[in-house]
């Protein structure tokens, strides 16, 4: 894909599930870590391609859609439980679809064929949760990452 569209690669590839408005990161820490003993590891799949403009990457990244399961549902559902039972309000609302971002910055817009990819694709084992604060277009500051 990096060949086609240009950009650079996200590293970790990572499902963002939640924005919320918390101007101190404490209370999402303590919130994810409460359920991370709970959480248990789901396959996550990307089942369509496109482009989209981002003002936290600094320009046009390509996207996989989330193919929905019923594990994958289950743990994100109790995971934003445990976020909003912390009192943080959610910057996404509830009618948000899961996208994992594969380049950031694309230069160039190619194939978005989607059977010349191979979907849907297996992208990873998501077995981590990373909580994070958005600092420019730039930078990402991980506050914490606990293993499920």
């Amino acid at each position: 894909m990096r060949a086609e569209f240009g950009g650079r690669i996200v590293e970790p590839l990572h499902v963002t599930l939640e924005r919320t408005d918390g101007e101190d990161g404490r209370g999402l820490v303590a919130a994810v870590r409460e359920y991370a003993p709970r959480g248990r590891p789901v396959a996550v799949r990307g089942e369509k391609l496109f482009i989209t403009p981002s003002p936290y990457r600094g320009g046009d990244v390509l996207k996989l859609q989330v193919a929905h399961n019923e594990s994958l549902r289950r743990e994100t559902d109790a995971l934003r439980s445990a976020i909003h039972t912390a009192g943080l309000r959610s910057l996404y609302g509830d009618d948000r679809s899961m996208t994992v971002t594969v380049l950031e910055r694309v230069d160039r817009h190619g194939s978005l064929d989607q059977s010349r990819w191979g979907l849907p694709l297996e992208l990873f084992t998501a077995d981590e949760l990373i909580v994070s604060r958005i600092v420019d277009a730039s930078t990402y500051d991980i506050l914490d990452r606990v293993a499920i």
